[in-house]
C-alpha cells in the first residue's frame, strides 16, 4: 500500500489476479468434489446399493418370466376355436361391430343429423307474449264475477256496529 491506504493501479490489478486465481480454485475443488460424488453414486459400488436394487426389479423379473406361460395357453385354446360353432360366433360379432360403427360413427359423421330451426329472437319474444296473454285469460276465468267482487269488498268495507 502507497499514501494514505489508497492502492496503485499495478497493486490492484495484482491483488484482482490473485483473488481471481484463489477463487478459482476454490471452484475447481468443488466441481472435482461433486463429480467424484456423483461418480460413486452412479457406479453403486456398496453391497447395500446392489441389493436394494436387486429387491426392485427381483418381482418385476418374475412377472417377466410368467408372461410366456400365459401365451402358450392361449395358443392351446385357438384350435378349440375353429369349430363351425365359433367361427359362426366371430363373423356375427364382425357384423354386429360393422353395424355399430356405421350406426354409431359413420352415419352421424357423413350425415349429421340436422338440427332444429333456431327461433329468432323477435319469434321468441311472441311466442312468450302469447303464453303470458294465455296465463292471463286463466287467471281472469278462475277469478269471481266483478259483481260479487263488489259485494266481499263492500261488506267487509263496512262490517256494521258488531265489529
Amino acid at each position: 500500500m502507497s499514501k494514505g491506504g489508497v492502492l496503485s493501479g499495478e497493486e490492484a490489478l495484482e491483488s484482482g489476479i490473485s483473488l481471481i486465481k484463489k477463487s478459482g480454485k476454490v471452484a475447481a475443488a468443488a466441481v472435482s468434489d461433486t463429480a467424484k460424488a456423483a461418480g460413486s453414486q452412479i457406479s453403486g459400488r456398496s453391497q447395500d446399493t446392489q441389493d436394494i436394487v436387486k429387491s426392485l426389479y427381483k418381482e418385476s423379473d418374475e412377472k417377466v418370466g410368467q408372461l410366456p406361460n400365459k401365451s402358450t395357453n392361449q395358443n392351446l385354446q385357438q384350435p378349440e376355436d375353429n369349430t363351425p360353432q365359433a367361427i359362426e360366433k366371430k363373423k356375427k360379432l364382425e357384423e354386429l361391430r360393422r353395424e355399430l360403427h356405421k350406426a354409431v360413427y359413420y352415419e352421424p359423421l357423413v350425415n349429421p343429423p340436422k338440427s332444429q330451426k333456431e327461433e329468432r329472437p323477435t319469434e321468441k319474444v311472441e311466442r312468450e307474449e302469447r303464453e303470458e296473454m294465455v296465463e292471463l285469460a286463466e287467471k281472469k276465468k278462475k277469478e269471481p264475477p266483478p259483481l260479487v267482487q263488489k259485494i266481499r269488498e263492500r261488506v267487509e268495507k263496512f262490517p256494521g256496529t258488531s265489529g
